[in-house]
C-alpha cells in the first residue's frame, strides 16, 4: 500500500490539466504533386514550447516549421503556406501546404511529423492521409516520425497500429489510471475487480461504438470533468464504506458541484451547463445513500462510469476522421487495445502491492488505506473543477 501512495503521489505531481495526454493530430490531402493538411493541439501543449510567456499561435508555427516536411526520395518538397486557423476552445489548428517537384505518382513522398516530440518523449501523433488511392491512417511516436505519402497503392491502416493506440491511450492517460485505480479499492479482492473492470469495459464499448458512428455527439468538456468525478467519487465512496463516514458528506459534495456555476460567475470563468452539474450533484447525494455494499455496487457503478469513459476514449478516432467502412476493424482493433492496457496497468499495481507486502510482512496500517483514497478523491476533485471551469 505504501507503494500505491507512492504512486498517488506521482500522479498530484504531474501536469494535471484537462487533456492529460501528449499527443496530437493531422489530416492530409494529396494532391498530383501538392500535399495540405490541418495539424491540431491542446493549447496547453504550446506552452511547453518555451519557458517564458509568448504568443502561442507564433510558438506553434515556428515548431512547425521547424519540425513538419515533405521530401521526394533526397529532394526537399517546398513548404507554401503555414497558417493558424480557428479552432475548438482549448485546441490549436495549423493549416501547412507543400509542393514538390514531381507528381507522387512518380516519385513517392514521406512526411515527417517532428513536432512535441522534443518537449515529451511520450508523445504521440496521429495521422491521416488521403489521396486518389485510398486513405491511411497511423499513430507515430518518437521512435516513428515518418509517414508515407503517395504511390501506386495506398496499403490499409494496421490493425497493429490501433490496437497500440488503444494501449497507449490508456497507460498515458492518468485520469483513467487513477480511475483503476480507484475502482479497485472500491471493489476490493480480485475476482471482484475483474467483474467491475468487465462492466467497464461494457460501458465504454457501447460509448465508444455509438459515439465513432456518429449516433452521440458528446460535449468534450463535460466528458473530461466527468472523468475526473468518477476518479473522485469512486475513491471517496471507497473510503466511506470502509471507514463509516456518515452519509450526509456526499449532500455537502453536491451542494459544492451546485455552486460551480457561482465560481464561474465570481471569476469570469466558463462553466459547463448547469443541466449536467446537477445531474452529477444529483447522483453524487443519491449515491451516498446507496445501501448496496460496495462490493457488489462496483460492476454497476464501472458500467455506469464506463459511459463517459468511452466518449473519451472515442477522441482520437474521432479526431482521424475514419471512413466508415473501417470503423468496425479499428473499433475492435482499438478496444483490445484498451483492454491489454487495462489489464497491465492492474498487473504492475498488482504486482507492487504483493512486493510491499513481501517487504514489510503485511504490516502495513489501516491509515494507508485512507491516504490512498484521499489523495485520488482530491486529484479526482481538482480535475472535476478545474475542467469544469476551464
Amino acid at each position: 500500500m505504501r507503494v500505491l501512495i507512492a504512486l498517488l503521489v506521482l500522479l498530484l505531481a504531474a501536469p494535471a490539466q484537462a487533456h492529460t495526454r501528449s499527443q496530437s493530430f493531422s489530416t492530409w490531402t494529396v494532391g498530383e504533386d501538392t500535399v495540405a493538411g490541418v495539424y491540431q493541439v491542446d493549447a496547453y501543449r504550446a506552452t511547453q514550447l518555451s519557458e517564458t510567456p509568448q504568443d502561442l499561435a507564433a510558438l506553434l508555427k515556428r515548431e512547425l516549421e521547424a519540425t513538419v516536411s515533405l521530401r521526394q526520395a533526397s529532394a526537399a518538397c517546398t513548404r507554401i503556406s503555414v497558417q493558424p486557423i480557428r479552432a475548438p476552445r482549448g485546441e490549436m489548428r495549423v493549416e501547412i501546404a507543400f509542393k514538390c517537384a514531381k507528381p507522387f505518382a512518380e516519385v513517392p513522398g514521406e512526411l515527417t511529423m517532428g513536432a512535441f516530440f522534443a518537449v515529451s518523449i511520450s508523445h504521440t501523433h496521429y495521422i491521416r492521409v488521403t489521396s486518389k488511392e485510398g486513405v491511411r491512417e497511423g499513430v507515430l511516436t518518437q521512435g516513428k516520425t515518418t509517414f508515407p505519402v503517395g504511390g501506386d497503392e495506398a496499403a490499409p491502416s494496421s490493425f497493429g497500429s490501433f490496437l497500440f493506440l488503444g494501449f497507449e491511450h490508456v497507460l498515458s492517460g492518468l485520469d483513467h489510471i487513477a480511475f483503476l485505480i480507484a475502482l479497485a479499492m472500491l471493489a476490493g479482492g480480485v475476482w471482484r475487480i475483474l467483474i467491475a473492470i468487465t462492466g467497464f469495459t461494457l460501458g465504454h464499448s457501447v460509448t465508444l461504438a455509438l459515439v465513432a458512428f456518429n449516433v452521440l455527439k458528446p460535449d468534450t468538456a463535460a466528458i473530461e470533468a466527468l472523468i475526473g468525478f468518477t476518479v473522485a467519487w469512486a475513491a471517496g465512496d471507497a473510503l466511506r464504506r470502509v471507514r463509516g463516514t456518515p452519509q450526509w458528506y456526499g449532500l455537502i459534495g453536491a451542494g459544492g458541484i451546485v455552486l460551480l456555476p457561482v465560481l464561474g460567475w465570481l471569476f469570469g470563468l466558463p462553466v459547463l451547463a448547469w443541466s449536467v452539474l446537477l445531474g452529477v450533484a444529483v447522483f453524487a447525494a443519491a449515491m451516498s445513500y446507496a445501501r448496496a455494499d460496495a462490493p457488489y455496487l462496483a460492476p454497476a457503478i464501472a458500467t455506469v462510469f464506463g459511459l463517459a469513459h468511452g466518449a473519451g476514449f472515442a477522441g482520437p478516432l474521432l479526431e482521424m476522421e475514419i471512413p466508415t467502412a473501417n470503423l468496425v476493424w479499428t473499433l475492435l482493433a482499438f478496444n483490445i487495445g484498451v483492454e491489454l492496457g487495462q489489464l497491465t496497468a492492474l498487473a504492475v499495481l498488482g504486482g507492487l502491492l504483493w512486493a510491499s507486502r513481501r517487504v514489510f510482512k503485511d504490516n502495513i496500517p489501516p491509515l494507508a488505506f485512507d491516504a490512498a483514497a484521499a489523495l485520488l478523491f482530491a486529484l479526482g476533485t481538482f480535475w472535476f473543477v478545474s475542467r469544469a471551469l476551464a
